[in-house]
């Protein structure tokens, strides 16, 4: 492999990076060579993650539901930039926008597909040795240039996380398609999280930005990018009853009223959350939370009818009653649902699935039939025979009925799913 590329697995957390990425270059971007450079900014903290990009979210239109581009918005909204006078691609009219989508993007999709994420050296390797048809990535005129440099490109926050600067289309297709190891280039590594490492201290000893041993920063930036793209382990901080306590007054006055009986579940939720060791919380998805999630700062997935219906910004703001979830495969330590999967009738199997793929554990407590009003059709008890008919007959790790008609509460670690 060619020295300084990385590769990083489809599942690893990816963010937007809220720092341009030309900023970056001390040439024209697209064939920037300065990279693993220590960078000494205030916090950058991270934009959303990838998978709620424009390009990825209409990329899964068109190629997961077969969806026309015109129909997606990232269409639409370059399309306006274009008719403004833009050249975007080489693209100056809606037939030359729509032309390379539907040939030279398409295509990019296809070849990944059918040969796997080839590192740029390989491509161009390929295209002059062979009459494959990669050789119209490196034929005249096409947009990106192929080249080691030209890799995706990525940057380490203060935190360790890791934010897209460059290639969101092939990025967008390799997480589609679940590539098991995608090569990337990292242009930066943020010096606050250099010396959370008091091991690399002696490579970022130079002003400037420059480093005396490049050698130990592309380590670190390897060591870390194959445990995931995850910082060291966090504490965790859980929801306590005090806490709840406020947050169910402040928000729901009649939820206040059945406070204890709702306290109880979320306690022994809690407990077989830390069961499952999660490093940090962004380890953990909540479900419909509304707002008093049990663990702080975990991520959620939520859904109204609007937004201004929530009284929290969820991190992804989905109905998961459609699945696929836009959330790549054992993304979480655990997923956690609090009595929400009796509102997802009919949707509820697929939804019990989606939880498996995107989770290692599982928290639920469901409400069972018996538990809801007579003549409520707008939501349907789950018993445990049935979860555990969708999960190829293997029984929850741990089963509590739980009193007052709460339903019950549920367990699957990592065995008993087949993680």
């Amino acid at each position: 492999m060619t020295d300084r590329i990385y590769t990083v697995h489809h599942s690893t957390p990816i963010y937007q990076s809220p720092v341009r990425a030309p900023d970056f270059g001390r040439q024209r971007w697209g064939q920037v060579n300065t990279f693993e450079q220590v960078v000494a900014r205030p916090p950058m903290g991270t934009g959303p993650r990838f998978e709620e990009s424009t390009v990825y979210r209409s990329f899964r239109a068109v190629f997961m539901r077969g969806e026309p581009w015109e129909a997606t918005v990232w269409f639409k909204r370059n399309l306006k930039l274009i008719e403004s006078g833009e050249v975007l691609w080489n693209c100056r009219t809606r037939e030359e926008w729509l032309n390379r989508l539907e040939n030279d993007v398409r295509a990019l999709y296809e070849s990944i597909r059918t040969h796997g994420f080839l590192e740029q050296a390989s491509i161009a390797e390929r295209a002059l040795s062979d009459s494959s048809e990669l050789g119209r990535f490196v034929r005249e005129g096409y947009p990106s240039g192929v080249s080691s440099d030209h890799e995706i490109k990525l940057g380490i926050n203060e935190d360790g996380k890791l934010l897209f600067l460059d290639g969101r289309h092939r990025l967008a297709v390799a997480k589609l398609l679940r590539v098991e190891r995608i090569p990337v280039r990292v242009v930066f590594v943020h010096r606050a999280f250099l010396e959370r490492h008091p091991e690399w201290a002696a490579a970022d000893r130079q002003p400037g930005g420059a480093t005396s041993d490049v050698s130990l920063v592309s380590r670190l930036i390897r060591d870390h990018i194959e445990s995931g793209g995850k910082p060291a382990r966090e504490a965790v901080r859980y929801l306590t009853g005090d806490e709840y306590a406020a947050a169910v007054e402040s928000l729901s006055p009649e939820r206040a009223k059945t406070m204890t009986i709702r306290w109880e579940y979320h306690k022994s939720a809690i407990d077989f959350v830390q069961l499952c060791r999660p490093r940090s919380a962004s380890d953990v998805l909540e479900m419909g939370p509304g707002g008093v999630s049990i663990v702080h700062g975990s991520e959620t997935i939520d859904f109204a009818a609007k937004k201004a219906q929530l009284n929290y910004v969820p991190t992804w703001f989905h109905d998961g009653r459609e699945t696929p979830w836009p959330v790549a495969d054992k993304r979480y330590q655990v997923f956690v649902a609090l009595r929400v999967f009796h509102q997802l009738s009919p949707c509820q199997r697929a939804c019990f699935l989606e939880a498996k793929r995107v989770a290692r554990n599982i928290v639920m407590v469901v409400a069972e039939p018996e538990d809801l009003a007579d003549g409520d059709t707008t939501v349907s008890g789950l018993s445990e025979a049935q979860f555990t008919e969708w999960n190829n007959g293997v029984r929850p790790t741990v089963t509590v009925k739980l009193p007052f008609r709460v339903g019950r509460l549920y367990f699957w670690n990592e065995e008993s799913l087949g993680a």
